[in-house]
């Protein structure tokens, strides 16, 4: 899960921190991340871990901080098997 921190540091310039930036903060919120960047993390979690994300999921704000990404991703790999 180390991989999804470190793509979100690496594409959106941000470091995740426990007192200023931690992982629980909504990056769209913060204006780190937009919707061209959303679609770009999303491509990237299904290729990296074999996923996809179905239409519900993708608008209905399950992504929005790395805490809730990792637990998506997390819940996907357990349904997969």
């Amino acid at each position: 899960m180390d991989k999804i921190r470190a793509f979100i540091e690496e594409q959106f310039l941000v470091e995740f921190d426990d007192d200023d930036f931690p992982e629980d903060t909504n990056l769209f919120k913060e204006g780190v991340m937009d919707s061209f960047g959303y679609v770009q993390l999303c491509r990237f979690l299904e290729r990296e871990f074999a996923i996809t994300f179905t239409e519900a999921e993708m608008t209905g704000n399950v992504l929005v901080s790395l805490t809730q990404i990792r637990e998506t991703v997390t819940a996907k790999l357990k349904q997969n098997g």
